[in-house]
């Protein structure tokens, strides 16, 4: 009874160590395969698709190159995704819940291994201590944080029930039942598909041990061909409906030469996981002449020689049966060529094995130490504890890396220096902020390993777009469809940029190219719904939205776009009854963005006041206020407004921008205004005129120049640049009469001239209106 209070105290305190080590993991940021698969993925924003998901492979990401038939597991991102209305938390809850239930199965497939090995009243202590390890290895921890991964941490609880099921339920036994979790799991993904190895490998071991080699051969083939047969058939029906557009990864030759020693990596992993990196710099192999492959093919065969030995010894199974899961289930990913060589959330399956192995060789230990000294191995328990402890803080600190895109790519440039994605994605978290110029570098420090990486050529293309550099922005994109033409995204963003550049009509075509490479790239679909409904295709809008909707019964933004087309009614019309229906912070900011992209300053300032009302701690409206003024050139006020919004949210990299544009700008009118007072020429007010008219401040211009003329009555360049102004102005008769006075002063000064021919044009125009 003593034992039993101790084992279940050892019970509570495990389940309390893993859930501190995993505490701050829950709120963590969705990363890679995240953003193609949910946050960008249409239809498992809807769980009326469910049925489609097992119809078709299109329904698992917005990327054609990664439609994989994995229908269960876009089944749980879309109920994840309605409970949490996209939040991250329902799908750590989710995988956690999974992760916590599947520690049970390992504990219980671990005491039945060791139990039939060697019985003994510590079993249930080392079956635990094993399951812990494992719990707590720190390499886990890049699959329970990483939510696409949960193909790999869900399809293995799956997988463990249905061999669980078979070992200790005889009905499920008897009527092949153990083989429903298993084709669940199968349906996370396709690695569950090594089951019948599995299965095969405790069949021959554990049962039946008093029948000679033969017989026990002949009884496992019996046992595990219902389960062959099963996955065959699944593996056809995958196979049939992933789509064709899918791509695995490169060289075969290459890939599999290199995989020996990703084994190793693993292996080693496994015991000291201090060098994880959430996206590996590794590349594969050039040929067999690299050390590596030789080290690695040492390890492999001395694993080959570990099992031969202990074969042929009982008592040694458990460590048999563990090295040959880790292998078995390592064959999927080095088998099959994949985009990275090596990925250190592959070994969540693998590990399974290799826990078991590694904690029936410290039960061996333990029993041979305490067998000599008739005394409890202090030392050993003491390393068995620090084992888990040490493992437990590992797991805590790698769950704070994974917490954000910058913590996540920040910690990959330091690991993997070397892999131009990782430089990239950091880059990309730097820009988010504002940060341009470090994300530059970044870029093009990512361009030396990725000469070719569209999606890198497309960020590099947002980058110049946001420092007004639009040339090379346009330059940027057009190379990222070159290279990435099948990728959908990268029109989206091309058709975003040119969208900005008030280019709509160029933009349309190409959204509607990204929407005929995936039909659930919903972004493209809500900006082409956007431009319909500012082009006042109102057809084209309806058509849009109802086809959307299709797609997804109820989406919000579609609903709305459906009722502006019947109603025929703008988006600033839309914002309006918005404000006017429910009078949010969110809804008054909704409502000021769409007055600033209409150039309507005054609309916005006034809309980012209004917010401020109901939020006086509302950043995002001081920033979009101080943007405004930016706008109109009040730089003064502007700056206050920034200087607001930054003593609300100090890292606000946004707003920092914005405030140093409009100090410099400030500053530099205050240059020339101190050289103007210490000497009043006419070229000083020229040039002063000329700052003027970069910032838009057209009259000013006007004013700029007329105090050059008092000084210089035949300056014509004065007259050029109040036509120029006035122009800007539309008032076209003022511009006529000073172009017209530059051009006697100057007849051959070809600018005056073309701003003389665009005023007497502007007011043709005017007058046909």
């Amino acid at each position: 009874m003593k034992q039993d209070k101790h084992f279940r105290l050892c019970v509570i305190g495990a389940f309390a160590l893993l859930f501190l080590a995993y505490s701050n993991h829950f709120a963590n940021s969705f990363h890679f395969d995240d953003m193609h698969t949910i946050t960008n993925n249409g239809y498992v924003r809807d769980i009326k698709n469910i049925p489609l998901f097992f119809k078709t492979s299109a329904t698992f990401s917005s990327l054609p190159m990664n439609q994989t038939y994995r229908p269960m597991l876009t089944t749980l991102y879309a109920i994840a995704y309605k409970l949490g209305g996209g939040s991250t938390i329902p799908f750590h809850i989710f995988i956690f819940l999974f992760y916590l239930f599947q520690g049970i199965l390992l504990y219980l497939l671990v005491i039945k291994v060791f139990d039939i090995s060697f019985k003994n009243d510590l079993n249930k202590y080392f079956a635990l201590f094993t399951t812990v390890w494992y719990m707590m290895n720190t390499a886990n921890a890049e699959t329970i944080s990483y939510i696409s991964a949960s193909s790999d941490s869900i399809s293995t609880f799956w997988v463990m029930a249905g061999l669980v099921a078979y070992i200790y339920l005889p009905i499920w036994k008897k009527y092949f039942l153990y083989l429903i979790p298993v084709i669940i799991g199968i349906l996370f993904k396709q690695s569950a598909l090594v089951f019948p190895g599995l299965l095969a490998s405790y069949v021959f071991m554990f049962e039946k041990q008093e029948q000679s080699f033969f017989q026990r051969a002949r009884h496992t083939l019996l046992v595990t061909l219902p389960s062959l047969i099963i996955c065959g058939a699944l593996y056809k029906l995958q196979a049939k409906l992933t789509a064709d557009t899918y791509v695995t990864g490169g060289n075969t030759f290459n890939y599999l030469i290199t995989q020996p020693f990703v084994m190793l990596h693993y292996f080693t992993t496994f015991f000291f996981p201090v060098s994880l990196s959430a996206d590996s710099d590794w590349i594969p192999f050039e040929s067999m002449s690299d050390y590596r492959f030789w080290i690695g093919m040492i390890f492999m065969l001395a694993i080959a020689f570990t099992i031969w030995i202990f074969y042929w010894k009982p008592k040694y199974f458990p460590i048999v049966f563990g090295l040959e899961w880790f292998i078995t289930a390592l064959l999927p990913a080095t088998l099959v060529p994949l985009a990275e060589v090596m990925n250190d959330h592959r070994t969540f399956f693998p590990y399974v094995g290799l826990a078991i192995a590694a904690g029936w060789c410290i039960s061996l230990l333990w029993e041979k130490v305490e067998s000599k000294t008739l005394r409890t191995p202090k030392i050993l328990l003491v390393i068995m504890i620090g084992i888990v402890v040490i493992n437990g803080i590992g797991t805590y600190v790698r769950n704070n890396v994974w917490h954000t895109e910058e913590s996540l790519w920040y910690d990959v440039t330091q690991k993997s220096p070397n892999n131009g994605r990782g430089l990239m994605n950091y880059g990309l978290t730097q820009m988010s902020i504002g940060n341009y110029k470090v994300a530059d570098d970044y870029y093009q420090r990512a361009l030396k390993y990725l000469p070719t990486y569209s999606y890198l050529y497309e960020n590099i293309g947002i980058l110049k777009s946001a420092q007004k550099q639009n040339a090379e922005a346009e330059k940027y994109f057009k190379q990222a469809i070159a290279y990435g033409s099948g990728i959908p995204v990268i029109y989206y963003y091309y058709a975003k940029f040119l969208h900005d550049q008030n280019r709509s009509d160029e933009a349309i075509p190409l959204l509607k190219q990204a929407i005929e490479l995936s039909p659930a790239e919903i972004d493209s679909r809500y900006m082409l719904m956007q431009i319909y409904q500012e082009q006042e295709n109102w057809q084209g809008l309806a058509d849009e939205a109802k086809e959307t909707l299709n797609m997804l019964p109820g989406d919000a933004l579609a609903t709305q776009y459906l009722k502006s087309s019947a109603g025929k009614k703008s988006k600033l019309e839309l914002a309006l009854d918005a404000v006017k229906q429910h009078p949010s912070a969110d809804n008054y900011l909704n409502l000021s963005l769409i007055y600033y992209n209409q150039k309507q300053y005054d609309g916005c300032i006034d809309a980012c006041k209004q917010a401020l009302k109901l939020d006086p701690n509302y950043y995002l409206a001081y920033n979009n206020i101080g943007s405004a003024y930016n706008m109109t050139s009040d730089w003064d006020k502007a700056m206050d407004a920034f200087t607001k919004a930054l003593k609300l949210k100090p890292d606000f990299e946004l707003a920092k921008n914005n405030y140093n544009f409009a100090h410099s700008q400030a500053m530099l009118v205050d240059s020339i205004n101190t050289v103007i007072r210490k000497s009043p020429t006419p070229e000083n007010y020229i040039n002063l005129s000329l700052v003027y008219y970069n910032q838009k401040q057209f009259l000013k211009v006007v004013d700029a120049c007329k105090e050059a003329i008092k000084i210089n009555s035949a300056f014509e360049i004065a007259y050029n640049n109040m036509c120029a102004a006035y122009n800007n102005l539309q008032m076209w008769d003022e511009a006529i009469e000073a172009g017209n006075k530059a051009v006697q002063l100057d007849p051959n000064n070809q600018l005056a001239k073309n701003n003389l021919q665009t005023a007497i044009q502007g007011k043709a125009k005017s007058r046909q209106k």
